[in-house]
This record gives C-alpha cells, structure tokens and sequence, in this order.
C-alpha cells in the first residue's frame, strides 16, 4: 500500500527531475528592491537565530548547573 508520504516524495522527485531536464531562459532580472529585501531577510534571519541562541543558551546553562549541583550533593 502506497502512503501520502511516499507518493508526495515520488511526486516532489520526479517533478524536479523534469524542471531539471526541460530548461526554459527566464528573461528576467533582480531589481535594487528585490536585492533589499533579500538582504534584510538575512539579516533578520541571523537576528532570530541569534534571539534563540540566548534564550536557549540561558535555560541550557541553567539546566547543566542544577544537574552539577544535585550530582554534588549526592556525591558528598
């Protein structure tokens, strides 16, 4: 039996396939406004990476030293 997950991985695949094979020339350009935007969503993709870093950096820190603490106590 076929699931949605292999048809729809079977579809994406072969659908590249023929957009790899049958090449088409676009004519088209990047203006100055398409080249600010793309600029500024990399930049604030690096800030929301950056923004995730230290939340999860915080609650990684704090977890590693109640882990230190409660493996001291136990150890004296």
């Amino acid at each position: 039996m076929v699931t949605m997950k292999k048809l729809t991985l079977c579809f994406s695949s072969s659908l590249l396939i023929v957009g790899t094979i049958l090449d088409f020339d676009a004519f088209a350009y990047i203006d100055p406004g398409s080249g600010s935007m793309l600029l500024q969503l990399l930049l604030g993709g690096i800030a929301g990476i950056g923004v995730l870093v230290k939340l999860y950096w915080g609650r990684a820190k704090d977890t590693w030293d109640s882990f230190r603490k409660r493996r001291t106590k136990t150890d004296q």
